[in-house]
């Protein structure tokens, strides 16, 4: 996603990264350090961290999300990937189709 963006620029796409560590005991401020510390690991810039304090549980019920993966949703708000890997973005932009 990080090669995606950069390529594309983060007016055409932007990442959301929801972070499940709270549902797995981990305390939020150390789980928003953690995943601080990946990122800049990573070189990953201008991604948006949501600390989800349930976990699993609030990606299911604020997301409808079932699990982990990439969900690709376009700025009207329209899902155009579940599930789907990075490679397949750029097609999915590009023709506004479903998967």
């Amino acid at each position: 996603m990080k090669g995606i963006q950069e390529k594309l620029g983060k007016d055409k796409l932007q990442v959301v990264l929801l972070s499940v560590d709270c549902g797995y005991g981990m305390d939020p401020k150390r789980a928003m350090e953690a995943d601080l510390k990946s990122m800049t690991k990573q070189g990953v810039q201008h991604w948006t961290n949501v600390v989800l304090p349930n976990g699993m549980k609030d990606t299911a019920r604020m997301f409808n999300l079932d699990g982990y993966g990439l969900t690709l949703v376009d700025p009207d708000g329209i899902v155009r990937g579940i599930d789907i890997y990075g490679g397949e973005v750029e097609a999915l932009l590009s023709k506004g189709a479903r998967k």
